[in-house]
């Protein structure tokens, strides 16, 4: 299936999946998943979270520092933003079935903090950012995937 069109009062067409409107969806989620995910930090600090986690699999601490929050969101998400830019020729079936994967895979990996050895204000905060990358990049696709009317 090829981008689809949808007439407007005035008969003007727009794709509704288009190359920059894959972009657009996908560079505003990150961005606005990686600011919202820096102030989870913020806050989980304040309220006193420590932000040190140590895997099983290592004697080594780990202290959870803005870069790697940025880091751990952005990553993920510009590899999500790659998957939906060769979607387009599916229209937006395929864009609202990649955002609500996207969405999934935050909610399911939210788990993830609490099989290290973490305080718990620690792992809830890092939890919630698994949950703001999920849901930031559900909404911003699913809005990308609106018909355009012009």
């Amino acid at each position: 299936m090829s981008n689809v069109s949808i007439p407007s009062a005035t008969g003007a067409t727009a794709p509704s999946t288009t190359l920059r409107r894959a972009w657009q969806a996908g560079l505003t989620s990150t961005a606005v998943a990686a600011a919202t995910n820096l102030g989870v930090l913020a806050v989980a600090r304040l309220a006193g979270a420590d932000m040190v986690v140590q895997p099983q699999s290592t004697d080594q601490a780990i202290t959870v520092g803005a870069g790697s929050v940025v880091v751990m969101t952005v990553v993920p998400l510009l590899l999500a933003t790659l998957l939906l830019l060769p979607l387009r020729r599916w229209g937006p079936a395929a864009w609202r079935a990649l955002a609500l994967g996207g969405l999934v895979i935050g909610v399911a990996t939210v788990v993830m903090p609490f099989t290290v050895s973490a305080a718990a204000g620690t792992a809830s905060g890092l939890a919630l950012m698994h949950v703001v990358a999920g849901v930031v990049w559900f909404v911003a696709v699913r809005r990308a995937a609106r018909p355009v009317v012009l």
